[in-house]
């Protein structure tokens, strides 16, 4: 049975949803590890860290996060998941810009098949993600791609849409969903809009879309400080054209 004083916690990595994540060491065999750490206030915490949990233990994919065991720790749940310490996508791409390089086609092959895997792996077992970005996307040492944080997934029945307070970051919103909220439905704290929303399946695949979009162009192709108007290009504008992307472009692994 898992318990708290078999791992050591080497350093913070970072919060997630509903949250934090540390690296540790597995005291008796020495492999690092993350766990997600969710403070259990309520009844309804405990049945979102069970849920999420169960998720990852029952989706084997090899391009979604692995799962190595959960357990109950007085008022708090963790979750103990491989870690892939080449960081995030977010890494990745700020790395990319500080090069003023850009990603191989072979590296952008690799990552929008693995995505496209791993999200396929979720949608056929009726979960939507519901927080696709960067940040939830990692690497591990060998650059194998994997999805993680399933903190806002949910499950659907067959063709049935999650009807919720709308989850997700604003920046990868779908324009539908993004209607639907209205000027007074956005907050900039991601805690979602007073009126009910409906996400499906499409909202990831829009969301996948503009994750491929920044890793080959470096930049959101939507992007604007003001929320409003960010909102506003998501709905009414297209982005700029992808560029060519020829084998002689300078690129970086």
């Amino acid at each position: 049975m898992l318990k708290k004083s078999d791992y050591r916690v080497v350093r913070a990595l970072g919060h997630g949803s509903f949250g934090s994540a540390f690296l540790v060491t597995e005291i008796a065999t020495g492999k690092q590890l993350v766990w997600k750490k969710m403070a259990l206030a309520n009844k309804d915490d405990r049945k979102m860290a069970l849920s999420e949990a169960e998720m990852l233990r029952n989706n084997k994919s090899e391009f979604l996060v692995q799962y190595y065991g959960s357990f109950e720790d007085e008022s708090e749940f963790y979750i103990l998941m491989e870690y892939c310490n080449k960081g995030d996508l977010r890494k990745y791409i700020n790395h990319l810009r500080q090069l003023k390089a850009i990603a191989s086609e072979d590296m952008l092959w690799n990552i929008f098949a693995s995505l496209t895997e791993a999200i396929n792996s979720l949608h056929s077992n009726n979960i939507i993600h519901r927080d696709l970005k960067p940040e939830n996307i990692f690497m591990t040492e060998n650059i194998q791609v994997k999805l993680g944080d399933l903190g806002m997934a949910k499950v659907i029945m067959g063709t049935q849409q999650y009807q919720t307070r709308i989850g997700g970051t604003i920046q990868y919103f779908p324009p539908e969903l993004l209607s639907e909220a209205g000027v007074n439905g956005i907050t900039q704290t991601n805690q979602g809009p007073l009126r009910l929303m409906i996400q499906n399946k499409q909202c990831d695949m829009f969301s996948l879309g503009v994750i491929i979009y920044e890793t080959i162009t470096l930049k959101h192709p939507f992007a604007d400080q003001n929320g409003e108007v960010l909102r506003t290009n998501i709905i009414k504008c297209n982005p700029d054209p992808l560029p060519n992307y020829g084998s002689n472009t300078t690129s970086n692994n």
